[in-house]
């Protein structure tokens, strides 16, 4: 078993990268698809001497393999505030240590680490009666989405970069020729609903199996809760309901999340392949969490940038500021 957990932590930690900027991608208007002090978990990467500011407080979090104070965070944060320089700016983290924060995101529970930085929100020294604002990048945006439907918190808008809202399908695809890769992706695949995966394994734990759906619907520990998908928590859904924004951001380049479109709640056909657009959806169709009911009252943005994935912009981060925070 040891053997196992050092070959899965290798890969999973070099499947995805530290979010990177680029100067080259851009956001793209989509229409709807058819078909400092530290609180616990909590650091302060800006806290605002403004006495009074219009805004309300942003909670980031970090995807995989990333950590809460990481470059890539410190940028996204400071990108945020040349837009909006009275922003009050928090980001998560499961261990103080960054190391541990980064071995967090592979190593752990799902849920105990969203209902812990649930409680952590709620007791930080700030106002949060008229609500906060989530940003999350790539895993990071699954755990927002998922802290908005099970936080005790009111929740203004919440934005996904690049997000595995419907979990991913598949590891990133291999080169043709690479048989060892080949090899290795089955094997791992092979282990994601077992008990020791699911209990200790984060990625795993989000990891939706079409082509195996009465497994991933027996064995998944996470991802089938939060989107209702074995029956309905009418707390998860009226919470979701209640989002005044959900922003869904996709990377049209991107290799990481398979299929890509998860970041936008797309589905997987299993007999054909062929992707499930937004809005065809057992999720949308049957108003599983919310969904359905927030795209008719126009609470649901589609955006995408144009590159691989988490290659963002610091234009790209001030927009999201200007617009949405």
């Amino acid at each position: 078993m040891n053997l196992i957990v050092v070959i899965i932590s290798f890969v999973l930690r070099h499947l995805v990268p530290e979010m990177e900027h680029h100067k080259n991608a851009k956001f793209n208007f989509l229409d709807l698809p058819e078909s400092q002090k530290v609180e616990k978990h909590l650091t302060i990467l800006r806290h605002t001497d403004v006495k009074t500011t219009k805004h309300l407080p942003v909670i980031m979090w970090h995807g995989m393999g990333d950590y809460y104070d990481s470059n890539s965070m410190k940028w996204a944060a400071e990108s945020m505030l040349k837009a909006q320089p009275d922003l009050e700016i928090f980001s998560i983290y499961i261990d103080e240590d960054s190391k541990k924060d980064r071995s967090a995101s592979v190593w752990g529970d799902a849920m105990s680490e969203v209902t812990q930085a649930c409680n952590e929100i709620k007791s930080l020294q700030i106002d949060i009666n008229n609500g906060i604002n989530l940003v999350g990048f790539s895993q990071g945006g699954l755990f927002v989405r998922a802290l908005a439907q099970v936080c005790d918190v009111k929740v203004n808008n919440v934005i996904a970069i690049g997000s595995p809202q419907n979990g991913f399908a598949d590891l990133p695809p291999c080169e043709p020729d690479n048989s060892f890769c080949k090899r290795r992706n089955e094997f791992l695949k092979s282990r994601m609903y077992t008990d020791f995966m699911q209990n200790n394994n984060i990625q795993a734990q989000y990891f939706r199996d079409v082509n195996n759906f009465e497994t991933y619907l027996e064995k998944s520990v996470f991802l089938k809760f939060i989107n209702n998908e074995l029956y309905t928590n009418v707390d998860y859904k009226k919470k979701m309901k209640d989002i005044n924004k959900l922003v869904l951001i996709m990377f049209q380049k991107d290799e990481t999340l398979v299929p890509k479109e998860t970041a936008w709640f797309y589905d997987l056909d299993p007999e054909s392949g062929k992707l499930i657009h937004f809005n065809h959806t057992t999720s949308y169709k049957y108003n599983l969490i919310g969904l359905k009911t927030l795209n008719e009252q126009g609470k649901i943005d589609f955006l995408s940038i144009d590159n691989l994935h988490l290659v963002m912009t610091e234009e790209d981060m001030m927009f999201l500021a200007d617009t949405y925070l």
